[in-house]
């Protein structure tokens, strides 16, 4: 007859059944060494020791309040100066627009610059 293999927590079950029916058998002063072995371990797993995890975790936390700012700074800067360059981007087209419309027309472009000119089209406009 074959058997299935335990799974992770059946195996957990199992060795812990083994473990409790053993514990009659074992004598009073080994079980109590055993007792203060497992505390021993349980303290040092809870408290809290020093490694480099801790030493990453702190450079971590001063490199969140120091660069936080800096970083939002930065941002702050970089989305204005897109936006400047998007603005004069589209200010650049607009002036190009103007300038091929001047040079196109059939009006040679000193006509423009006469002041008789613009007079001439103040009266033109406001005759139907």
């Amino acid at each position: 007859m074959k058997t299935k293999p335990l799974d992770e927590r059946e195996f957990g079950q199992f060795i812990r059944h083994q473990l409790n029916a053993g514990l009659t058998q074992i004598d009073k002063p080994i079980a109590e060494r055993l007792h203060s072995a497992r505390q021993a371990a349980l303290a040092g797993v809870l408290a809290p020791q020093p490694s480099l995890v801790g030493a990453g975790r702190h450079t971590l936390d001063w490199c969140e309040d120091h660069l936080r700012p800096f970083l939002m700074a930065l941002a702050l800067t970089m989305a204005v100066l897109g936006g400047n360059y998007l603005m004069s981007a589209q200010r650049q087209d607009e002036l190009e627009d103007i300038d091929s419309a001047l040079l196109s027309d059939d009006l040679p472009i000193g006509a423009y610059l006469d002041k008789g000119f613009h007079s001439w089209l103040a009266d033109n406009s406001s005759q139907p």
